[in-house]
């Protein structure tokens, strides 16, 4: 992971760095250029003059070794009103976009100088007093100032773009870049060093998650995600995993579950991962010690089994596992953070293949909870995982159950790529979910799961079928596994079209880690005070 560090504000001229990127508002360009020396002052302001810079939006200048400044590169970008932008997203969180694609577009040519020391300065505005008063940012009681916003914004465009999935060419002039260090001109108070962790752990959680969606279904196996589970155990002490293999599954009952990989050629297995971060007691009568689990849908190849996929969309299916790589890369940064919670993630995984063992539509199975199912879609194999892990958890006593999938295409037809949907059967927990998902610019938009929409889930022969004939997918999906989760509080999330993008580059996104974490942190602050 990139080095990123804070440093007190020095003279422009005087900063000795491969690239100085300037975020520059129009009040400030008069200002600045008056602290250089003389004869730089005559030629920055030429330079400016010609180019019309006024410090608008998106408008950039780049100086090469500039006379009379120390920086070998100047990259002047302009950020307009960026005071008011920031402000603005106190109260209309959607407000971040705009900024947020400024400051990736603004590193963007930063890192296209391949300079490997960065140095960010920030609009001279958010050095004075009457900036750094305190906003309301996330709700109980806790408090967030604006120089805090702008430097997490900031630092998130900057992992963005930063990040490479370094892959498997072996050609010597496609191996990966150089990762610069980036120096922030800001003081290193307590609370903008509290922020620069966080954005570190958040990043480092989301980088561990995209590069294993990036794995293809050859190396990233079921085996492989259960390896990376005892990893995790092996580089942090509040973490301890289990593996629970192929028998003790059978013996669970696990029917459903096992049903899924069964034409597999490797062995079905069940990662769990603890992570015990409460620190002030384990009490049972205490609420606040009972576990959040987190369950992620881990299909490392879904052929669609019986229910063939269409062959021009299958290797696309590499990223069916990325729900199981959320959990790892969420639970990864808990555990850097120290978050003062206790976390069970269980990653349902298996290999969704084709064979002479392989379930088939029209089986009917008996699931761990004793409920019956039968199969109308062999592709609708994520549910079939999900639901015995959700009855699986009820044995943790959860205070919530939050299950991550990339589930249903219904879900990309309803929300696109933008945003992801949630369906719960608790309002509170529903509600927390969409206020961490725009706090942390990672959104979600509720679904129902009426008892009117339980009916496209009937079956003549089973308790249920496991997919709907002529019905709202993403929905009945929800309906289904709504049925196992009816002992405690419970939310789905189906992420299908955010958390990887079709066709592109550097497809995974690590979402929705950062809503995740976000919520986690709340809970986490809330037993703090409570």
């Amino acid at each position: 992971m990139n080095s990123v560090t804070l440093a007190l504000p020095s003279e422009l001229h005087e900063i000795d760095s491969e690239c100085v990127l300037w975020l520059c508002a129009p009040a400030d360009i008069n200002a600045a250029i008056s602290t250089l020396p003389v004869s730089s002052q005559v030629f920055v302001k030429q330079v400016l003059d010609d180019e019309a810079f006024t410090g608008a939006e998106g408008q950039s200048v780049l100086l090469h070794r500039p006379v009379g400044l120390a920086a070998k590169r100047w990259l002047i970008f302009g950020v307009g009103d960026l005071k008011h932008d920031i402000a603005l997203s106190f109260d209309l969180h959607s407000a971040n976009h705009g900024t947020r694609q400024l400051f990736v577009e603004a590193f963007k040519r930063a890192l296209s100088s391949h300079s490997s020391t960065i140095t960010l300065v920030l609009p001279y505005h958010f050095s004075q007093p009457s900036v750094n008063s305190e906003q309301v940012f996330a709700g109980k009681n806790k408090k967030k100032t604006t120089e805090e916003m702008l430097i997490s914004q900031l630092l998130r465009a900057f992992y963005f773009g930063c990040y490479q999935f370094k892959g498997y060419k072996s050609s010597p002039h496609l191996s990966s870049k150089e990762e610069p260090a980036l120096t922030i001109s800001a003081p290193p108070t307590q609370p903008l060093l509290t922020c620069l962790k966080y954005e570190n752990s958040l990043a480092n959680g989301m980088q561990l998650a995209r590069d294993l969606s990036h794995m293809p279904a050859n190396i990233c196996t079921p085996m492989y995600l259960a390896e990376q589970a005892t990893r995790l155990a092996s580089n942090f002490s509040a973490i301890t995993s289990e593996i629970i293999n192929q028998s003790a599954l059978e013996a669970l009952s696990m029917n459903a579950y096992l049903a899924v990989n069964r034409a597999s050629a490797f062995p079905a297995s069940m990662p769990v991962i603890h992570y015990s971060g409460r620190r002030d007691g384990n009490n049972e009568d205490d609420k606040n010690a009972h576990p959040v689990v987190l369950i992620g849908k881990g299909v490392t190849f879904d052929s669609g089994g019986v229910s063939l996929k269409r062959g021009s969309d299958m290797h696309h299916m590499i990223y069916d596992m990325a729900g199981a790589a959320c959990v790892l890369g969420v639970i990864s940064a808990a555990a850097e953070l120290g978050l003062n919670i206790n976390i069970i993630g269980i990653l349902a995984t298996a290999e969704n293949s084709i064979g002479g063992n392989a379930y088939r539509p029209g089986d009917i199975i008996t699931t761990h909870s004793k409920q019956t199912v039968e199969i109308i879609s062999t592709d609708a194999e994520g549910r079939m995982l999900i639901c015995d892990a959700l009855s699986y958890s009820e044995q943790f006593s959860p205070q919530a159950i939050i299950d991550i999938a990339t589930l249903t295409g219904a879900a990309i037809t309803a929300l696109g790529h933008k945003c992801s949907s949630v369906m719960s059967n608790s309002r509170p927990l529903e509600q927390a979910l969409i206020k961490a998902g725009e706090e942390s610019q990672d959104p979600v938009w509720p679904f129902p799961i009426w008892p009117e929409y339980q009916e496209a889930i009937a079956s003549s022969h089973a308790d249920m079928a496991n997919a709907g004939k002529n019905s709202p997918g993403m929905i009945t999906a929800g309906c289904f596994l709504s049925r196992f989760s009816q002992g405690f509080p419970w939310a789905h999330l189906d992420v299908a079209g955010t958390a990887f993008k079709h066709g592109t580059a550097n497809s995974a996104t690590g979402r929705p880690i950062p809503l995740l974490l976000t919520y986690l942190q709340h809970l986490a602050s809330s037993r703090k005070s409570s």
